[in-house]
């Protein structure tokens, strides 16, 4: 990563300020470009919501080449812009706005990511009398650390116009709106890939208990099918796929399915970015009993009865068997 352009404007809610940089980072500061980079990648590899902008979207002028204005003065405008609409929104929590235009591989990206404030404890020296006494003291200005992701953000591909957008939702006048997208921003970006699967899942829920599918069933065969989705597909997930998988000879509950998901909008086919990041995730299947008992299972054991199998008993409940085990070694974290 070639970080090209980075500064920081502090989005000052308590004392009603925005306190704009009037100059760039020192990106050749190692400590530095480190944190940006770490960030930065993190941001990459999280759920994001996809979408591509048109020259027509605020956006896009605003970091347009033909826009006269230099990296300082578009980005102050940015967060200009950004403090009007937070300012005055009591739930939306306090934080920088950091701006970096870099390269990776082939491509520039111009990156937007507001750093939510963190409360943490430091120590301070301080004096008593002619006593030295050293104490804690309550920072609320930390930045986030580079491990973890912005909660609001966007990174643009300047070449595409591809963008990768993380927002939260926050009640502003009664109303609960993604403002960073919708207010801020000005664009309408595509659904992520967890809500996507989210959506999935809910319908399988939905028509498993209408046709009497135990529940378990139905969602670790969901899970299976999506996880063999994103490898027979190179990163999508066939919507259809998913129903016919878990209610296999069962037409009618594959109609229902197909007719939730279609009043869902969700498209036939659903690219997943980042999709080896969830079929890691679903390389295992994970059950809770109604005792407190948890169990991890890896897909394809779960899949071999000679090894796993559930017993549906006459009274209704369910026993759960763990057959042909060589060893076992207690997982006691000291």
């Amino acid at each position: 990563m070639i970080i090209k352009h980075a500064i920081l404007h502090i989005l000052d809610k308590d004392a009603g300020n925005l306190i704009a940089s009037q100059s760039e980072m020192d990106i050749s500061n190692i400590q530095i470009h480190e944190y940006l980079e770490g960030i930065l990648t993190k941001f990459e590899s999280g759920d994001y919501k996809p979408g591509q902008l048109n020259d027509s979207d605020y956006i896009a002028k605003m970091i347009s080449d033909d826009n006269p204005d230099n990296f300082v003065e578009k980005t102050t405008a940015l967060a200009d812009k950004l403090f009007s609409i937070v300012a005055p929104a009591e739930n939306v929590p306090a934080g920088d706005l950091l701006c970096v235009e870099y390269a990776n591989g082939t491509d520039d990206y111009f990156a937007m990511l507001k750093l939510n404030l963190v409360p943490h404890y430091t120590h301070t020296i301080d004096y008593e009398g002619d006593d030295l006494v050293n104490k804690l003291v309550l920072n609320r200005s930390i930045l986030p650390d580079p491990t973890q992701t912005a909660q609001e953000g966007i990174i643009i591909n300047l070449m595409t116009g591809s963008f990768q957008l993380v927002e939260k939702q926050y009640l502003i006048d009664g109303h609960r709106i993604n403002y960073f997208s919708q207010n801020f921003l000005e664009i309408d970006p595509e659904t992520s890939a967890r809500d996507n699967i989210r959506t999935i899942k809910n319908a399988v829920k939905h028509v498993a208990d209408k046709f009497d599918v135990p529940e378990h069933e139905a969602l670790s065969t969901t899970q299976n099918a999506i996880f063999k989705n994103l490898q027979e597909n190179e990163g999508a997930i066939k919507v259809s796929d998913i129903g016919d998988a878990v209610f296999a000879g069962n037409m009618s509950a594959q109609t229902a399915y197909q007719e939730i998901t279609k009043e869902q909008s969700l498209d036939e086919s659903i690219d997943i970015p980042n999709a080896a990041k969830y079929e890691k995730k679903y390389q295992v299947q994970r059950f809770k009993l109604d005792s407190g008992i948890e169990i991890t299972i890896p897909i394809d054991i779960y899949q071999d009865k000679s090894k796993v199998e559930f017993v549906n008993n006459p009274d209704g409940t369910q026993t759960l068997l763990l057959k042909d085990i060589g060893a076992i070694m207690n997982k006691f974290n000291s």
